[in-house]
């Protein structure tokens, strides 16, 4: 059997906002059908679920996976010490010349 918990449960705030949905009979059938299997009321096994997946979704967007030799790669590169090039070099010196520091 698959275990599904109140993940929301543990937000100590009210519920104090709405969301209408729509749904397709067959859609609020099987939602219903596996609420009643996990022991949960509809509307919190919706939610539940879908705050997961929202979580999983925004943990998705701010993580980069490589592969071991790109990022072997990577922590090489970044562990060197880098050369300016000359562009660099003419960008700082023309921010001395513009701006004084005080």
């Amino acid at each position: 059997m698959i275990q599904v918990q109140d993940t929301t449960s543990a937000l100590r705030e009210p519920k104090s906002h709405r969301k209408d949905l729509r749904l397709k009979p067959s859609v609020l059938d099987t939602i219903e059908r596996a609420s009643l299997a996990v022991g949960m009321d509809a509307s919190t096994f919706i939610t539940s679920v879908a705050y997961r997946a929202a979580q999983d979704i925004e943990a998705a967007q701010h993580r980069s996976v490589l592969p071991t030799k790109a990022f072997d790669a990577f922590a090489d590169a970044i562990d060197q010490p880098a050369q300016p090039s000359a562009a660099l070099t003419d960008l700082f010196t023309k921010r001395r010349e513009l701006i004084a520091d005080d």
